[in-house]
């Protein structure tokens, strides 16, 4: 384990301690969807960890409350000494944390529009996968233990395991699927 995902996952445990378990699960699912849909997304394999990253912060803004707790985490994560982060990288986690509920990236954005062409179709990429993640730990239960992933032409198949105990998940991944359907041009059927 790196010192920088120690003091990524201290820093998620600070904020937001009760959701520790839901944040690692986001991450586990967020990193586990990127692999699975690598053909799609098409970004290079250092986009991975960013991904596992925003995933273990994406909540820490509860220290707010609820309203705007993503913009809260953005600016949380943007405050942070991340060791092992360079500036870039740091505005990745933080947008990619940032974009895991309804907003979808913007130019006029705070940070997004900082970044050069290329990290921002990767933030725009990683923010639907992660609210796909998210979506899919919507009892914040860990009911999807594993899932996997069928790719024809544009249409995505994932199958959820154990196939039953997460009608919430399936219905929340659906629901969030929207934004990933669109940034990679695929319809998506849960099973």
């Amino acid at each position: 384990m790196s010192d920088t995902y120690q003091y990524v996952q201290s820093l998620a445990r600070r904020y937001n301690p009760a959701d520790l378990a839901h944040m690692e699960q986001d991450a586990y699912l967020a990193t586990r969807l990127f692999r699975l849909t690598r053909r799609l997304h098409e970004l290079p394999q250092e986009y991975e960890e960013l991904l596992e990253y925003a995933a273990l912060l994406h909540d820490i803004g509860y220290v707010y409350g609820y309203d705007r707790h993503h913009k809260h985490a953005y600016d949380l994560i943007m405050a942070a000494d991340i060791p092992g982060l360079d500036a870039r990288e740091q505005q990745i986690v933080a947008l990619v944390a940032r974009y895991h509920r309804s907003a979808r990236p913007k130019p006029k954005h705070k940070g997004f529009r900082d970044l050069d062409a290329e990290d921002r179709e990767a933030v725009t990429r990683l923010g639907a996968i992660l609210r796909l993640a998210d979506g899919l730990d919507r009892s914040h239960t860990n009911a999807v233990q594993d899932l996997e992933c069928e790719i024809v032409g544009d249409h995505v198949i994932l199958t959820l395991y154990p196939p039953h105990g997460n009608q919430s998940e399936r219905w929340a991944g659906l629901k969030k699927s929207r934004f990933f359907q669109e940034v990679l041009g695929v319809t998506l059927e849960i099973r």
